[in-house]
């Protein structure tokens, strides 16, 4: 797991390629709807690998009691859930439903399905 790190950086960055892509040179009025989908897959992984491996590097520095595959499994399940709740965000704010009722529904259910898988394993 440790050696695919440094492709995990090199996706992430591509990703936030992508993502200055779609920003500049796009038009939201005539964008079809599958850039706007591309924009929030893009915005997915960039968070997700990013924070992951900021995460883990973090992690990694400042306590060294478990292995290392445990820092990477937990740090990338942190930036999956953080990733996901930016995403549904994103998705909100594209559709103009952003307010603060939605924004506690969009935490409130990443937080169960968090509890859930760091919980619901016997």
């Amino acid at each position: 797991m440790l050696k695919l790190l440094p492709f995990v950086f090199l996706a992430s960055v591509i990703c936030l390629f992508g993502i200055v892509w779609i920003v500049i040179d796009v038009d939201p009025d005539f964008a079809p709807w599958y850039i706007f989908a591309l924009l929030i897959l893009l915005i997915f992984m960039a968070i997700f690998g990013l924070l992951g491996l900021l995460l883990y590097f973090v992690r990694i520095r400042f306590y060294k009691r478990y292995s290392v595959n445990w820092y990477i499994k937990t740090s990338f399940k942190m930036a999956f859930f953080i990733a996901f709740f930016i995403a549904l965000a994103s998705t909100l704010a594209i559709f103009q439903l952003i307010s603060l009722f939605n924004l506690i529904l969009a935490g409130l259910a990443v937080s169960l399905f968090a509890i859930y898988s760091f919980l619901g394993k016997n």
